[in-house]
């Protein structure tokens, strides 16, 4: 398909034909069918207590409609639906189900899903469903579209752009690179900032993938994916490489048509990839952080890794445990659950709102107002104050201690609609603005996982991504 050349200004950049103007059923039946679903499942979740089936259907519907997106769009949202279904409603079933007072582990650990499993789902499921079916609603033919042609479209003036400055990907990469050392001798208050750059660095990533002639391209590719990899084994923490990675491999596979049963086994490769990732890294950490470790790091995880495939007892319940506790985030939502209002009045949402604010002000402005992270937020809504280790009780605990049942609902259906708007904003400036496209990333890395983070978390990072973003536009 060939772009034309706007006409209605003498900016150097292509105008979109008029390729959604008449959409027909069998694309709109493909493009509305899972919403469908979804809606279903929000429905029933309201008018029966089919809990077990509901749960588990969600969990498919997501992992289908993520399958289904890929190659034809970036699959973005769909990875944080699926994310949430699965750490806030299927890990919590199998609490339920397996890992519950008759297991021995569960006890000595004392892991019980602190409340009843109908009180639970009776607050999760609706909640859980509603932002699924509000963030992943359709986007408008009209301000832009996710799906294939539209992103095609925009790829293919992003690359025109690239054309002209081949090397803007390599700056990016080298002072992402070169931030994220200076970052870590910086004071905490300034290091997100900092941390930005390195960020913008994956951006860089796709604009050498996407620029047509550049020497050398596959191993400049290569080198910083060994940057990558190399610092998450130094660091023990694998959060950018599974994240960011995820949002990545989606412009990779952009246009290739797969079948969907091969789709399906790099799920399920993924997914054993996770589990295994999930059981070594405890052992990794402790043996690096604690240990005093001066071997290779990148030879220790791969000895330790290979160790855990063929040893792993897959038919042992027990041996999913520790992924069990890592992956359940529904267990720190019932525990604001047990503590409120039984011990604590809801709050009508002050600390939600204090916090919202907060994303809006710089800390040198407001020095002591509200930080991302679970500390404040464990103590706040379940009573339990952490030491050494990090957990949050994420958006869903922090909607039903703020507003309970129907309110907490509620809150989860606007936080999807907005993180949709704010993700339809990309495609609607990407129209005029290309390039932008391939700051998805950036903007949404840290919202990719926010269901085990809070609210805070996700407007930090749309507000000071897109102000970063905005910056490094107008210089």
């Amino acid at each position: 398909m060939k772009l034309k050349r706007c006409t209605s200004c003498s900016t150097p950049h292509y105008a979109f034909p008029l390729i959604y103007k008449n959409v027909s059923p069998e694309v709109k039946f493909r493009i509305y069918i899972f919403p469908f679903l979804q809606f279903i499942i929000f429905f029933l979740s309201f008018v029966t207590n089919w809990y077990e089936e509901l749960v588990i259907s969600l969990f498919f519907i997501s992992v289908l409609m993520m399958l289904d997106k890929l190659g034809k769009g970036v699959v973005l949202r769909e990875i944080i639906a699926l994310h949430t279904c699965f750490i806030c409603l299927f890990m919590p079933l199998i609490g339920y189900r397996i890992f519950n007072d008759n297991n021995a582990l569960t006890r000595l650990w004392v892991k019980q899903m602190p409340v009843d499993e109908i009180a639970y789902f009776s607050f999760a499921l609706p909640a859980v469903a509603g932002f699924v079916l509000a963030l992943c609603w359709p986007l408008t033919y009209k301000d832009g579209n996710d799906n294939t042609l539209f992103v095609k479209q925009i790829i293919a003036k992003a690359k025109v752009l690239l054309h002209k400055r081949p090397k803007t990907g390599l700056y990016l990469l080298v002072i992402g690179t070169v931030m994220f050392w200076v970052s870590a001798f910086l004071p905490v208050e300034i290091q997100f900032a900092f941390l930005l750059f390195y960020f913008a660095s994956f951006t860089g990533f796709l604009y050498v993938y996407y620029t047509s002639y550049f020497r050398y391209k596959i191993l400049v590719l290569c080198l910083f994916a060994g940057f990558i990899l190399m610092n998450a084994f130094n660091s023990g923490m694998f959060t950018v490489v599974a994240y960011m990675g995820l949002t990545l491999f989606s412009f990779f596979f952009l246009g290739r048509k797969t079948r969907l049963w091969k789709k399906i086994v790099w799920f399920f490769t993924g997914i054993f990839l996770l589990i295994i990732l999930q059981l070594v890294k405890p052992a990794f950490r402790q043996i690096t952080w604690k240990g005093n470790y001066t071997g290779s790091k990148a030879e220790l995880f791969a000895n330790m890794f290979g160790d855990q495939v063929a040893n792993f007892n897959w038919k042992s319940a027990d041996a999913f445990f520790p992924v069990y506790v890592r992956t359940n985030q529904g267990f720190n939502v019932a525990l604001v659950m047990r503590r409120i209002p039984a011990l604590k009045p809801h709050d009508n949402g002050s600390r939600l709102f204090l916090t919202l604010a907060s994303s809006f002000v710089p800390r040198f402005l407001w020095v002591d107002k509200p930080e991302a992270g679970g500390k404040f937020n464990m103590e706040y809504y379940t009573g339990y104050i952490i030491k050494g280790w990090s957990t949050n009780v994420g958006p869903l605990g922090e909607a039903y201690g703020s507003f309970g049942v129907g309110g907490g609902i509620i809150f989860m259906i606007l936080l999807g609609g907005f993180i949709r708007w704010a993700y339809g904003l990309v495609f609607k400036f990407g129209k005029n603005t290309p390039l932008l496209l391939l700051w998805i990333p950036v903007l949404f890395y840290q919202v990719t996982y926010s269901a085990e983070s809070d609210t805070l978390q996700i407007m930090n990072s749309l507000i000071k991504s897109a102000l970063f973003i905005y910056i490094l536009y107008k210089l």
